[in-house]
């Protein structure tokens, strides 16, 4: 999904470059919410106006029974969400970067829930509620939120709120190819509800922009736009998805979150007691298409699949599936050379449909060839984070500064700091390369780098070079993650030895070496001289 942006006031984009990695592996991408003045422009006013009505007027010109019923229900059942947010700074991970305001849509389901996405409430400080016709704003606050799918769900606690307001239902079937269906919400351009209607295009398997999940998704050709963000798509009487995402060059393109992966986070929730995410295999692989693959793997001409090429380290499936195994069939599903599989008359989808009809910690069953047998393997699916996060959503970013050295955690969110759309050329060579292409070897293994050196006489003489440069060791001792690093540091600093000093191994063989009874002595001016309020994260003390 090219060129894609979330439909509200902060849009975003994916590089083609990372398109085959994400397909492949869910693999780093970019699609971090961009600064408010780079918002992408509404299509012009009279273009618009020939294709999104207001209810009443829909209501007035409608002739079919059940449409007339449905938006008669969606207009007490369709909410404005009002958001300000406060969003981390991840280049200086000890400071929040200025409120942002913004705005979506949502709507009413049981039990007093009010699903939108996640995006529109990421890092939120406030979220306030408003019913269709209505202009009292109602506080609300988050039950659950799932970033992978990029969904919330919330709840307002004023009994006033719920007056007269029923729950929509959702209907069991994902649409078919040219069916018609109802987009409802609240976007730019008016402060009324309004309504859209298309036909869905295409169901497919594509990137979710929030997290870079590889999920379920339906292209319409109704127009969407900034501010649709969670409002429900209506198809007769039922809510069949959600408007999630649409595409930044074209005005008749959007993009909805099929009711299957919505009702997914709902049976999580209601099987779990809480939103244990979507399970992901990490492994990569290849099409079997090419004849002479498969002459070399031995493959007759009545078995087919796709190629494993390696599996992550720290993934459970690391214990049963091994380099080239032939995946001929998941649950006895089979798989196609292309690694598609059979969706419904017409229509295939991606094999890694599979994984997300699933919950973490499911049994999945692969049918396999390895070394011209057939086998049949059964594993447990768990969802470990890529070793640089897709996402950190609603996390303060990691720190600790010890003699002006400032270290943090690699992620995502952290290259995007570079350039925003273009962080994989404006970010350095070396972190975007282990962005790409590293692989996590061990649970709660992260990539600590030097960000920034702030300059003072403990460390005059260590040069700008080392910034954005990835530490190795401490004292030659393996860092394994941030918090190992504060432990490490701790350990050597407090020893009774006057003349302790630490050695940071850098990459390609550098180091700095620092004292550590200069560094206690410097540790207060440092932090007063750039208004720092503490040396390190909270959960690092």
């Amino acid at each position: 999904m090219e060129d894609c942006v979330q439909l509200e006031d902060d849009p975003v984009s994916l590089t083609e470059d990372l398109l085959p990695l994400i397909k492949d592996q869910l693999d780093l991408g970019d699609g971090v919410e961009t600064d408010h003045q780079q918002q992408q422009q509404p299509p012009p006013l009279q273009k618009q106006q020939s294709q999104i009505k207001t209810v009443h007027s829909l209501l007035e010109t409608e002739t079919d029974p059940d449409a007339i019923e449905s938006l008669e229900l969606v207009l007490n059942s369709v909410v404005k969400v009002f958001c300000a947010s406060i969003p981390c700074n991840f280049y200086l991970p000890w400071q929040m970067k200025r409120q942002v305001v913004k705005t979506a849509s949502g709507f009413i389901i049981k039990n007093r829930w009010i699903l939108s996405n996640a995006h529109a409430v990421t890092n939120a400080s406030c979220i306030r509620i408003r019913k269709h016709g209505d202009a009292k704003k109602y506080p609300a606050r988050i039950l659950y939120i799932a970033h992978e799918c990029d969904l919330v769900i919330m709840t307002v606690d004023d009994n006033k709120f719920w007056n007269r307001l029923e729950p929509l239902t959702f209907s069991n079937d994902i649409p078919r190819l040219q069916e018609s269906i109802t987009i409802v919400g609240f976007p730019i351009g008016g402060d009324n509800l309004s309504v859209t209607k298309g036909v869905v295009s295409r169901v497919v398997m594509s990137t979710y922009l929030h997290s870079l999940e590889f999920l379920l998704t339906i292209q319409i050709d109704a127009a969407t736009n900034p501010g649709n963000s969670g409002g429900p798509a209506i198809q007769g009487k039922h809510v069949v998805g959600m408007s999630f995402q649409g595409q930044a060059q074209a005005q008749s393109i959007g993009y909805i979150m099929p009711v299957s992966v919505i009702k997914h986070v709902l049976n999580d929730i209601e099987l779990h007691n809480k939103y244990t995410a979507f399970p992901i295999m990490r492994f990569n692989y290849q099409p079997m298409e090419n004849t002479s693959y498969r002459e070399y793997l031995k493959l007759n001409d009545d078995q087919h699949g796709i190629l494993v090429t390696s599996i992550e380290q720290a993934c459970i499936l690391n214990k049963v599936l091994k380099e080239d195994d032939v995946i001929t069939a998941i649950d006895n599903i089979p798989i196609a050379d292309d690694g598609t599989i059979y969706f419904r008359r017409g229509e295939r989808l991606s094999f890694r449909y599979l994984e997300k009809l699933k919950f973490v910690d499911d049994t999945i069953t692969f049918t396999i060839i390895r070394q011209g047998k057939e086998l049949t393997l059964i594993s447990p699916l768990d969802n470990n984070q890529t070793l640089v996060p897709l996402h950190s959503h609603d996390k303060h970013p990691e720190y600790l500064i010890y003699a002006g050295i400032v270290f943090t955690v690699l992620s995502r969110f952290y290259l995007y700091e570079f350039g925003k759309r273009d962080w994989h050329r404006k970010a350095p060579t070396n972190l975007v390369n282990l962005a790409l292409h590293s692989h996590l070897e061990e649970l709660n293994q992260q990539i600590v780098i030097i960000n920034q050196i702030l300059i003072d006489d403990i460390n005059h003489g260590i040069t700008s070079d080392f910034t954005n440069s990835v530490l190795e060791t401490v004292n030659d001792i393996k860092i394994k993650n941030i918090k190992h690093l504060a432990e490490l540091i701790d350990k050597i600093s407090n020893n009774e030895d006057d003349n302790n000093y630490i050695r940071f191994g850098i990459e390609n063989k550098k180091f700095i070496v620092i004292s550590c009874k200069r560094a206690k002595q410097s540790e207060a001016r440092i932090l007063k001289q750039n208004s720092i309020a503490q040396s390190r994260s909270e959960h690092l003390y």
